[in-house]
């Protein structure tokens, strides 16, 4: 289990998103990612405090549990455990061919602990893609994700995304993206949800 810290960003438009990749230039990487959010049909893993995805990238994929999120600094602050697998596992997972509880890996391990050796569903379904430049900030350099995902109900939200080690740079951080921010006439609006509450909101399920 790790302690994931994240500054998330709503871009707000497509015409800010594309702002926001003009100043950034050519991208290190692209990655096209599909995700699932599984969980029993009485919620028990939500209602814990904890998502199970899997998610399938270009060439590999992976197990994810991850817990509730909390504002720190500005922030979102959460614990995770993750597992790489291959790229087919994790669509034969989405495709349910394969039984994601039946998976030899420590979050499947963990989320048996939580709620048992039990059947589950997938609760929603999108697909995101993240594109990647490293950026300075003071004296470190930051991996800035840029994420355009699209939802099962065809809408589509623009973010950015930035990890650091530790929550002594969110200070920095922030002021570093408010400047840029602010240079290209973007708004800088925290992004106060997940991708897994905003999908699960669009799907209507409560």
């Amino acid at each position: 289990m790790v302690k994931e810290i994240e500054l998330k960003l709503d871009l707000g438009s497509f015409s800010n998103y594309l702002k926001l990749m003009g100043f950034l230039g050519q991208v290190e990487s692209e990655t096209h990612q599909k995700n699932a959010f599984f969980d029993t049909e009485e919620r028990k893993l939500r209602a814990s405090g904890w998502a199970l995805r899997v998610r399938a990238e270009d060439e590999r994929g992976f197990v994810t549990v991850k817990g509730v999120s909390t504002q720190v600094g500005g922030a979102l602050v959460r614990d995770e455990f993750e597992a790489e697998i291959s790229r087919s596992e994790a669509i034969n997972c989405m495709a349910l061919t394969t039984d994601i509880m039946s998976m030899g890996v420590a979050p499947i391990d963990f989320v048996k602990h939580q709620v048992g050796h039990v059947p589950v569903m997938i609760l929603v379904k999108f697909d995101n893609v993240r594109q990647i430049k490293t950026v300075r900030l003071g004296d470190y350099d930051y991996r800035f994700e840029v994420d355009k995902t699209e939802f099962g109900d065809g809408s589509v939200d623009y973010e950015l995304e930035v990890e650091v080690p530790e929550t002594s740079h969110i200070e920095v951080v922030g002021d570093g993206i408010r400047r840029i921010f602010s240079s290209l006439d973007i708004p800088y609006e925290p992004q106060g949800e997940g991708k897994f509450s905003r999908a699960l909101q669009r799907a209507g399920i409560k």
